[in-house]
């Protein structure tokens, strides 16, 4: 007997990241660049493939359906949401692994960086008044 492990909130949370995670994926693996011969080009084009079946097992093992894309709505919040959540690693205390962060940085960066938080925020709340409809 199957046990239904997710809610219907978090299934379409779930799916919706996970088809949004795909379709960057598919955009990547179809790059002209990637055509090109060479270890590295063959590695990446492997890796891709591998984070694909890997989002789809997720999936499948969840019990998600594959075939409905997400609504707009769900979407442009997802979206809206990821990157809320990355553009913090763009502060300036996060950048000294990448080098000598200048004393004035934070000053400049971290009120830019707050303000696209922000945006971003009310993006993904604006999205929330649009209708659920099908894609």
């Amino acid at each position: 007997m199957a046990v239904n492990l997710l809610n219907d909130n978090q299934r379409r949370r779930l799916g919706t990241h996970l088809r949004l995670l795909v379709s960057d994926l598919e955009t990547l693996a179809e790059s002209p660049e990637l055509g090109r011969d060479g270890p590295g080009f063959g590695r990446v084009r492997e890796a891709i493939e591998a984070a694909r079946r890997a989002a789809d097992e997720m999936r499948a093992a969840l019990g998600i359906p594959a075939e409905r894309a997400p609504s707009l709505k769900r979407r442009i919040a997802a979206v809206a949401e990821v990157w809320a959540a990355r553009i913090e690693d763009l502060r300036a205390r996060r950048l000294g692994g990448y080098g000598a962060v200048h004393p004035e940085l934070a000053g400049r960066l971290d009120p830019r960086v707050a303000d696209v938080r922000a945006r971003l925020e009310a993006l993904a709340a604006a999205a929330r008044d649009l209708p659920d409809g099908d894609a």
